[in-house]
């Protein structure tokens, strides 16, 4: 993040995201026991179709075939090692994700955080919105905030994954120094 910006949009590598502290988000270790799971249904439905009487062949290998490349396109798209995060906090900023297939963040300088607050998306998401004072902010800087994928007025809004919302709230609030 450029030193004069409070703002910023940023691609991240996946090396980034891995020296990033998440905060909230699907952690590599939920991603890892998905994949696991599901390498025993396919396996599971592999050997139930190889054994079951009366199939041809043909229908046989293109089951197994489909299922091996449905295995493949999760392993590749699955993000094991890194996960899918949706708040992190690196280089003394709180990152939203702006685009997760893109590891897309939009960062605001954890020096104008405020406060971090339960929030419902309507009609029924749970989020955290993440406050901050945008009175130092340029307008190319608030104009930049309308990307976030739930535009509001000084504050960021992400989606609450398997963790509670306190809990990021108050993880917020420590990493931007708030007591």
């Amino acid at each position: 993040m450029n030193s004069q910006s409070q703002v910023a949009l940023l691609e991240l590598e996946p090396q980034e995201i891995k020296h990033a502290k998440v905060i909230s988000g699907v952690s590599p270790y939920v991603l890892r026991r998905v994949f696991g799971f599901w390498v025993v249904f396919v396996a599971a439905i592999g050997g139930l179709v190889t054994v079951a009487p009366d199939l041809s062949q043909t229908f046989i290998t293109m089951t197994l075939v489909v299922l091996l490349l449905f295995t493949f396109l999760i392993f590749y798209q699955s993000r094991i090692a890194e996960g899918w995060p949706s708040v992190i906090h690196y280089h003394n900023a709180i990152g939203v994700v702006q685009d997760p297939v893109a590891r897309r963040f939009l960062f605001v300088a954890d020096n104008l955080v405020t406060d971090a607050k339960p929030h419902v998306l309507t009609p029924n998401k749970k989020a955290v919105a993440i406050h901050f004072d945008d009175s130092q902010l340029t307008d190319e800087e608030k104009s930049l905030l309308q990307q976030a994928i739930w535009p509001e007025d000084n504050c960021l809004i992400a989606l609450s994954y398997f963790k509670k919302r306190e809990n990021i709230c108050t993880t917020v609030k420590s990493v931007a120094g708030i007591s």
